[in-house]
């Protein structure tokens, strides 16, 4: 039943990842990200499958496609937050991102109610 949060979930995270190793290791040159896309193309397409199939399984059971955006969105925004976090060493404003955090919380309350 709860198997469209385990798509969304898994999708946001891949493509959370690809964008952190895409600023960590390919230059800001458009060539250099290009080529960088076209190595890691089967895994964004692998990611965008399961949000695609996480969105369709979850809307057929809820009807509610802003709620399911709003999940996936979080989702993504958390893991690019940890691995910015732990992957890049950025230092980020904690207030900032915990507000940012109880917004996106409080949106999908919000949605699902």
């Amino acid at each position: 039943m709860y198997r469209f949060i385990f798509l969304l979930s898994t999708g946001s995270i891949l493509l959370a990842f690809l964008v952190t190793l895409q600023v960590k290791f390919a230059g800001v040159e458009l060539l250099s990200i290009a080529k960088y896309y076209l190595l890691v193309l089967p895994v964004l397409f692998a990611a965008n499958v399961c949000i695609g199939t996480g969105i369709n399984k979850g809307h057929a059971l809820y009807g509610n496609l802003p709620l399911l955006i709003a999940i996936q969105t979080a989702v993504y925004y958390l893991m690019i937050t940890l691995f910015s976090l732990y992957l890049l060493g950025d230092k980020i404003s904690v207030p900032k991102t915990a507000l940012a955090s109880v917004l996106i919380i409080t949106a999908i309350y919000l949605l699902k109610s």
